[in-house]
């Protein structure tokens, strides 16, 4: 005779048991691996800055001061391609475009086209039109991790023009007289403090900014800032499509500036996403420069920034505006305190 063995199998209720007790510890471990994840993102970004902030003294070395932007070139040629006054009607790119060498991105420095006019026309003298290679591509649309805050939600490429690669840092301009759209109600931010004399530190001497640079044609060199470089930030995280000064891409020559004027993640308008509830109306949108144009992450809580010692920081949303602005000014004299 041959025994028959009985198999038990689930009934429902158990199955739905063990369904609602996975999908609990799912519920229980998805917080803590999406942590895990945030803070593997922020190492990345910190360490991005700390690149930066080594490429920056790695050029000072080599030409005495911070990589400045140049613009059209009226004042100078960069200081790598012996600083000549050669006027071109092309512009020679961002604070970025300096530092590639010391970034591991030579060979696409070295395929930059930084010469003049010449005797005859010159088409690509202008780095936004210069042709990477025979691949086809714009120089300007390669997309350079490096500059990129793992983050940080815009795209990669411009969504405008995928010709254009984002980065998601900016130098740093200090606390800047920044002229506001007439429908914020408020056109002297800064002001009161900056000593910074040009709006917008749109200008080529020292004087139009009272951070490490200006928007064009000038930065700092290491005797310039007055108040220490431990003191004195150099440049910090922005989220590209938040401000159109930030939007355009690592190359362009009127991108990747920001001021300590706006406080910390002040709350902006960014292209396709929603939009923000208003503590100031009027005062919030992508290109009111006095409020879009300041350092803000996709971090919570606050932003990396890196000081001109090479020092990588976090700074706070609730830090203390008046701290914040001596961040941000060079050579104002005074004490910083805590942050």
């Amino acid at each position: 005779m041959r025994l028959r063995v009985k198999s038990r199998a689930f009934t429902l209720i158990e199955l739905l048991v063990v369904i609602a007790i996975i999908a609990i510890l799912i519920a229980l471990l998805l917080p803590a691996v999406q942590q895990a994840r945030e803070a593997a993102r922020r190492t990345q970004c910190r360490n991005n800055l700390k690149q930066i902030g080594l490429a920056m003294h790695n050029y000072h070395d080599n030409f005495k001061q911070f990589g400045p932007t140049i613009w059209h070139s009226p004042w100078s040629d960069p200081p790598e391609i012996g600083g000549v006054d050669d006027w071109t009607n092309g512009t020679k790119g961002s604070w970025m475009v300096r530092i590639l060498p010391y970034i591991d991105q030579a060979p696409l420095h070295n395929a930059m086209n930084f010469n003049g006019m010449g005797p005859g026309p010159c088409p690509n003298c202008n780095l936004e039109a210069q042709p990477l290679g025979g691949t086809g591509k714009l120089i300007r649309g390669t997309v350079i991790e490096a500059f990129i805050c793992p983050t940080d939600r815009s795209p990669k490429l411009n969504r405008d023009d995928p010709n254009w690669a984002k980065s998601s840092y900016s130098i740093s301009a200090g606390n800047a007289r920044m002229n506001t759209q007439p429908d914020c109600g408020r056109n002297d931010l800064g002001d009161s403090f900056s000593l910074g004399v040009a709006h917008h530190a749109d200008g080529d001497r020292q004087h139009h900014a009272s951070g490490i640079a200006t928007r064009c044609n000038w930065a700092a060199s290491i005797r310039d800032i007055g108040d220490g470089t431990s003191n004195t930030i150099m440049a910090g995280e922005v989220v590209a499509e938040c401000a159109d000064h930030q939007w355009a891409g690592w190359l362009h020559f009127n991108n990747n500036w920001a001021t300590t004027t706006a406080p910390i993640n002040w709350p902006v308008h960014c292209q396709s996403r929603p939009r923000v509830t208003e503590t100031r109306p009027g005062c919030h949108d992508w290109d009111d420069w006095g409020y879009s144009q300041g350092f803000k992450s996709d971090h919570t809580g606050g932003a990396h920034v890196v000081l001109c010692d090479g020092a990588v920081r976090f700074i706070s949303n609730n830090i203390d505006w008046m701290t914040y602005q001596r961040l941000g000014e060079r050579r104002d004299g005074q004490p910083i305190g805590d942050f």
